[in-house]
């Protein structure tokens, strides 16, 4: 299969991202690994943002599979942050993070045309994603004498655990390849 002129290869492959570093790990993701350990200063500004924007979406996937959009916003994963050093990326917000799904599902339709119902489906969690108030995603009921969800954060989480995610994974992989090959790096 090529997209934008690369050749892109092991399409077919299994790719699983792990939702708990501690029980669990990255399968089939060589490329994104490849891509998030490369050289970031001898990107372009461009490049820079293109996996800055893909790290971002692997961040709220592992964020939201392992604790839920409860966790992912506790710990901040849905606002900007500068990168730490020189080795790192900058994390996007959720807006981008919305942005970037979107594009990998217009990818998707692209470099993986028999999964349309797959693609179509990250586009509309992302049109779910994007109009949770973040504010409010879980509150005290002291009815019941603990933290809830709102149904909307709930129904969002169950849609993105009942398969969502793991499309997004193979999209990201994909997507990785493509820039590795298209940035040169081996």
């Amino acid at each position: 299969m090529k997209y934008k002129g690369i050749e892109l290869e092991g399409l077919d492959k299994d790719v699983k991202l792990a939702h708990s570093r501690f029980t669990e790990a990255d399968e089939g993701t060589d490329w994104i690994d490849k891509l998030l350990t490369c050289d970031k200063a001898a990107l372009t500004p461009t490049q820079f943002h293109e996996v800055s924007a893909l790290s971002s979406v692997i961040n709220m996937d592992y964020q939201i599979c392992n604790g839920g959009i409860g966790q992912y916003v506790g710990n901040g994963y849905h606002e900007y942050r500068a990168p730490y050093s020189d080795d790192n990326v900058e994390h996007y917000g959720a807006v981008e993070q919305v942005y970037m799904l979107r594009a990998l599902a217009d990818f998707g339709d692209n470099v993986f045309p028999y999964a349309d119902s797959c693609n179509r489906e990250v586009r509309q969690w992302a049109n779910l994603f994007d109009h949770i108030d973040f504010d409010s995603v879980d509150y005290y009921d002291e009815v019941i004498g603990e933290y809830v969800s709102p149904k909307a954060v709930e129904e969002c989480e169950q849609s993105y655990y009942g398969g969502v995610s793991d499309h997004v994974g193979l999209l990201c992989e994909a997507y990785a390849q493509y820039l590795c090959k298209s940035y040169g790096i081996d």
